[in-house]
């Protein structure tokens, strides 16, 4: 059997009939639309014959240039955890979502549906197509209204984004120039990437990707033939085919698209008809603009530092690809440990809770938790970062460093816990300090002082060296203690750059404010035997693979002597230290691992901390209520309500790293003596 020869359409695909009647019309048809096209072209593009024309210099001053269509169009700012693939956030401005995407990207179906019903000619004409106005007007006229488009894609990209809508004949004549001119300037692909990235698809959604993303929660690429057709019958009246709003409209017009791709031969019949009957309905399958934000704290904090660095517009509009140094599987461990420890402790008054989390061999913050409850009192702030609050004995971290540092005091020089009162000489006035349990517990060494947490051998320490002494190494190690003042308005103010005789004997006990990142840094530069790397948030920023930023290795600085360090690390790990308040093996032992730790809690019951470290992980846990004249129940201490959280986050996370027991190796230059049975480390001529 003889195959019959279907006849081609000019696109070259194979006509659906071979009738005489179709070649007929077709034969006649073609001659009169080429006359159409070149009497419109002449009328267009005559006033460029008269380039001496003053009159014509003076309109084309007022041409934009064609280059400007290599800007991208306002873009999201994107970001992402450490894995650089899971969104944190979204940044865009208010009604403009978008994002810039090569055309290899988006698939082929909704590119070839946007040129099916607003441009079927695109890939063969020159800019400005007379013969699709004829032919988009008898279109029109079967249909008994507005189908196809009569400007071509490259006519309308210049409309969005060079000359806009205005309705005069002036527009019009610089919007056919213009086409010419960027047909010369780009490629057909680069038209129609920029032509799909940069129009408006309705709710927010400005280029293919964004409605994609916006109305079907999916890449562009992953479109099906009913999903594209739909969003490509958006760009011709956004407000009008709204699907969310006007489903018969935009169902109606989603049968113009499939019309349309069928006439041009990129579907079939039964393509067509599957599309139309398939479900897009919303809110099952079609969706509403959405922006949810992963660690919210966090990404604030981000959001700071980039507008910081850039300003708000690129923060928001820039398009930048921004990889953070959050741990995600860290992040939940960490907010569910301090979401349900402060659930569980409602009955005490306590309402909010914070953490925050380092990598102290880089300085990366794997975990930030700014509140335990977004949605309660406080929730609304980043509780991990600001305001400072009073860190209680959790400050004695710095006491007892710098108290070994200084060379007067070891591990193992014995303390009088007895009362005493202190008057400054300078005001006057008396300070009394107390023991959290009300007693006196005679002469202990000074590593049970501080295990044990006793204020009055911690007063008798800093007085013993001096109170700026501890002011100096607190800063020393990245955590400068903040002093409160108040305006002339009467709001708080705080400083970090006091006199040292600004500061009294209170320090030790939190007297001065911290906050949590501070509390976690301090305590990195013993996990890190006296190296202060400063914490950051953002390893990367790019922008269409181009990087602006990226983290450089922070080898860090000696800040302290690793002998020096090393001694406080045996202090805070020997669980024997903190036996007779805390007794063995409680929440401030890691079962397995060795861990050095710190509780703290105000006298007030205000605020209550857990500081803790391995050589991999820092974390700092603060609870408590955001207003801290509301106070906790009597006896809620750091152990009761902070202390199980920083356990349940310490245990989890290492667990996921896969870190076992890992502690320190000794440093030259120690000395070793047994005392009552154990060792302990000096510094020569101590």
């Amino acid at each position: 059997m003889n195959r019959i020869a279907w006849p081609r359409k000019p696109n070259g695909s194979r006509r659906r009939a071979s009738t005489s009647e179709v070649i007929r019309k077709a034969k006649y048809r073609r001659p009169a639309g080429w006359f159409l096209r070149v009497l419109v072209l002449l009328l267009v593009a005559g006033p460029a014959l008269l380039l001496t024309s003053p009159g014509y210099l003076a309109f084309a001053d007022r041409m934009p240039d064609v280059q400007n269509l290599m800007y991208s169009v306002p873009t999201d700012t994107i970001i992402y955890a450490s894995d650089g693939t899971t969104v944190l956030a979204d940044l865009h401005g208010p009604g403009h979502q978008h994002y810039n995407q090569p055309l290899g990207e988006m698939g082929r179906l909704l590119p070839n549906a946007m040129i099916a019903i607003e441009d079927r000619n695109f890939y063969a004409e020159p800019g400005v197509d007379p013969g699709g106005v004829a032919r988009a007007a008898a279109v029109d006229w079967r249909a008994h209204g507005k189908v196809e488009g009569a400007s071509t894609i490259t006519q309308q990209l210049v409309k969005m984004r060079l000359v806009g809508a205005e309705p005069t004949l002036d527009r019009k004549l610089r919007e056919a120039l213009l086409a010419f001119e960027v047909e010369r300037t780009y490629s057909k692909p680069q038209i129609l990437e920029m032509y799909l990235n940069s129009a408006f698809f309705g709710n927010s959604a400005w280029g293919g990707e964004a409605a994609a993303k916006i109305y079907f929660h999916k890449d562009t690429k992953d479109l099906d033939l009913a999903q594209a057709s739909m969003l490509a019958g958006l760009v011709r009246g956004p407000t009008i085919y709204n699907p969310l709003l006007n489903w018969k409209s935009a169902k109606t017009r989603q049968l113009q698209v499939l019309g349309a791709m069928l006439r041009m031969g990129t579907i079939s019949g039964t393509e067509a008809a599957g599309a139309y009957s398939e479900d897009i309905t919303p809110p099952l399958h079609m969706f509403t603009p959405i922006n949810q934000i992963v660690a919210g704290g966090f990404v604030r904090y981000v959001v700071g530092q980039l507008v910081d660095l850039y300003g708000p517009d690129i923060t928001y509009s820039g398009g930048l690809k921004v990889i953070t140094t959050i741990n995600l599987k860290l992040q939940n461990i960490a907010q569910s440990a301090i979401t349900n420890g402060i659930a569980s402790l409602a009955y005490r008054h306590v309402s909010q809770g914070a953490l925050v989390a380092l990598d102290p061999t880089t300085g990366a913050i794997v975990s930030m938790v700014a509140s335990a409850n977004p949605n309660a009192d406080g929730g609304q702030y980043n509780l991990a970062v600001w305001p400072p609050r009073n860190p209680g004995s959790s400050m004695k971290i710095f006491t007892y460093t710098a108290a070994i540092a200084s060379g007067k005091y070891t591990m193992v020089s014995r303390i009088p816990d007895w009362g005493f009162t202190y008057r400054d000489p300078i005001s006057g006035e008396a300070y009394t300090p107390r023991n959290y349990d009300g007693r006196y517990h005679g002469t202990l060494t000074l590593q049970q002082c501080m295990g044990n947490s006793l204020n009055i051998p911690a007063v008798e320490v800093e007085l013993g060296i001096g109170v700026s002494s501890v002011v100096s190494m607190a800063r020393t190690m990245g955590a400068p203690p903040y002093q409160q003042h108040y305006d002339a308005s009467g709001n708080p103010v705080y400083t970090t750059d006091d006199a040292f005789n600004t500061y009294g004997p209170s320090l030790t006990l939190g007297g001065y404010g911290e906050t949590p990142l501070q509390m976690a840094i301090g305590a990195s530069v013993l996990a890190t035997q006296g190296v202060l790397r400063e914490p950051y948030a953002i390893q990367t920023i790019s922008r269409n693979g181009t990087y602006f930023y990226r983290h450089k290795k922070d080898q860090g600085v000696q800040v302290v002597d690793q002998r020096v360090a090393f001694i406080m690390e045996q202090n805070m790990s020997n669980d024997r230290n903190r036996a007779m308040i805390f007794g063995l093996h409680s929440l401030l032992t890691l079962p397995g691992r060795h861990v050095g730790v710190k509780t703290g809690t105000s006298d007030s019951f205000a605020d209550a901390w857990t500081v803790g470290y391995t050589p991999r992980l820092v974390t700092a846990v603060w609870t408590g209520n955001p207003d801290w004249r509301q106070k906790m129940t009597k006896d809620s201490d750091s152990y009761v309500v902070a202390a199980p959280a920083w356990h349940a986050f310490m245990q989890g996370a290492l667990d996921t790293l896969g870190i076992g027991d890992e502690w320190y190796s000794e440093p030259p230059g120690l000395v070793h003596r047994t005392v009552s049975g154990e060792t302990a480390w000096f510094l020569p001529g101590t």
